[in-house]
């Protein structure tokens, strides 16, 4: 009996000695999971850490609830901070309080801005203490799930004066984030112009706390449904998928779109287009290298190298491509750029073209500029009359003044045109047909189709020869009049009106 009561003793003893540590434990253990907490978050991404509100509740669980997280570069209070969080909260087991690894389940962050310095900030960081240093703490932590919906991320570029390259992530998730390894993701992207949803997935990581800009980035991404109307002069519903890979601050992309009704304003015809590309985003500069785009368009291809790039002073970016084309139908191009319903001309079509799209919220059609030449070869133009008129002209041109029933003349176009505020103006534009051949300078309208040309119809018929019987001797002595470079018959002519409605006529100031 002695004994028991002994052994009982020492038990009430013992367990108000439990007691008393664990309220010591208890009213400890918020101090250290907070510092912890902080430490951790130090240590993985090397720079200072500031928190408003900081939270932690031990029973029944560890939870954590903080507001206004704020990591920045060490010691740079000039530039925005690298990491901001508006709200965050997780919870944690006792027990993974004494792994060596600790397993977080989940951590919620709401209102998470991460901003990007470019390298070259980031290489002047060169006091901080963690600078290259192994991150032992930070590596023991793995996270199950990171969920930030509403998230962004600004890139900023070299220039301070330059606004920031911004993405908006209205959905992402993060798995199994530390141990210095990739985290797989989903996300999506909300895409300004044109207005669509991008969804992607893929690995993001490890983190790179040194270089954050050079963190590998690799997935697929599907952009769908994109509203091509919210860019003006445009329409069309986008649908866009491929790959990427990379760094955070370049990143490669292999891809393709189809965009079944795509249209200009100035036209109102939609057809179907489709490309595939490889890109280049750059993070430092926000721009985006285009090498090469390949196209469809209906029957036609080309192919276009170039970019899109950021302007000083300007909100939107400026488009600058080089377009070839070897394979393409005159009636295609026609069709996406004129009013007709029906393409005035038909034939193949090589080009060769300088594409420049300034920044601005006017049309494109009024914001597009060209600078090139093309070569059309076995044109015919649709109208039956002015078909028929350049089979006459063939025919009086070689001399025969006897109607042909067919009016099946091919002919040869070639020029040089430059595109400038919706107005369309050629150089050494020629057109021939067997017999004849006509040169031309001028303007036209894109808006309502005005044509204003000037130029000269040259035959190598002589003016006698174009006639018979006595219209023909009594114009034999103007031959020399018409012979002017070249040509049995040198006429200037002037071409105005629309290009559904063409007036054909003579320059009689220049003939005398």
């Amino acid at each position: 009996m002695h004994k028991w009561l002994i052994i009982g003793g020492v038990l009430v003893i013992l367990g108000f000695g439990g007691v008393i540590l664990s309220k010591q434990v208890a009213a400890r253990l918020p101090g250290y999971v907070r510092a912890r907490a902080l430490s951790t978050v130090r240590e993985h991404f090397a720079g200072d850490v500031d928190v408003g509100d900081l939270d932690v509740f031990v029973y029944p669980r560890i939870v954590l609830r903080g507001k206004d997280l704020v990591v920045r570069l060490h010691g740079r209070r000039d530039i925005p901070p690298l990491i901001a969080v508006k709200s965050f909260s997780t919870e944690i087991g006792f027990g993974e309080l004494f792994r060596r690894t600790r397993h977080i389940h989940k951590i919620t962050l709401e209102g998470l801005k991460v901003t990007m310095p470019p390298v070259e900030v980031r290489r002047q960081d060169n006091a901080n203490p963690l600078k290259g240093k192994k991150v032992p703490g930070a590596s023991r932590v793995v996270v199950d799930e990171i969920v930030a919906d509403g998230a962004e991320l600004d890139m900023l570029v070299q220039d301070p004066s330059k606004p920031p390259h911004i993405f908006t992530i209205s959905r992402l998730r993060l798995q199994h984030a530390g141990l210095g390894r990739p985290m797989a993701y989903q996300a999506t992207l909300t895409n300004p112009v044109p207005v669509g949803e991008i969804d992607s997935h893929g690995e993001f990581g490890p983190w790179q706390r040194d270089e954050p800009r050079l963190t590998p980035l690799h997935g697929d991404y599907t952009f769908s449904h994109a509203d091509l109307s919210t860019i003006h002069g445009l329409s069309g519903i986008l649908s866009s998928k491929g790959q990427f890979n990379g760094l955070l601050d370049r990143i490669d992309v292999q891809g393709e779109t189809t965009t079944p009704d795509f249209g200009l304003g100035i036209s109102g015809h939609p057809v179907p287009l489709e490309t595939t590309f490889h890109a280049i985003v750059d993070g430092t500069t926000g721009n985006t290298m285009l090498d090469p785009v390949h196209a469809k368009l209906l029957n036609s291809e080309f192919v276009a190298r170039g970019g899109v790039y950021r302007v000083p002073g300007q909100k939107y970016r400026r488009v600058l491509l080089d377009a070839v084309s070897d394979h393409s139908r005159l009636e295609d191009l026609l069709r996406l750029a004129l009013k007709a319903d029906k393409p005035p001309m038909t034939g193949d079509i090589s080009f060769r073209s300088r594409i420049d799209i300034p920044p601005g919220k006017g049309a494109i059609a009024d914001r597009l500029k060209l600078d090139g030449d093309f070569h059309i070869s076995s044109a015919q133009f649709s109208q039956l009359d002015i078909q028929s008129k350049v089979a006459a002209l063939s025919h009086r041109g070689r001399g025969q003044t006897e109607p042909e029933s067919s009016g099946d003349v091919a002919s040869d176009f070639a020029g040089k045109f430059v595109l400038g505020a919706g107005l369309m103006t050629f150089s050494k534009l020629s057109f021939g047909v067997p017999g004849a051949s006509v040169h031309l300078d001028g303007t036209y309208a894109l808006n309502d189709q005005e044509i204003d040309f000037r130029g000269s119809l040259r035959l190598q018929a002589t003016l006698s020869q174009l006639t018979t019987g006595w219209k023909s001797a009594l114009l034999k002595p103007f031959d020399r009049l018409f012979e002017k470079q070249g040509a049995g018959t040198f006429v200037p002519i002037t071409i105005t009106g629309t290009g559904s409605d063409p007036h054909f006529g003579l320059d009689l100031h220049r003939v005398f």
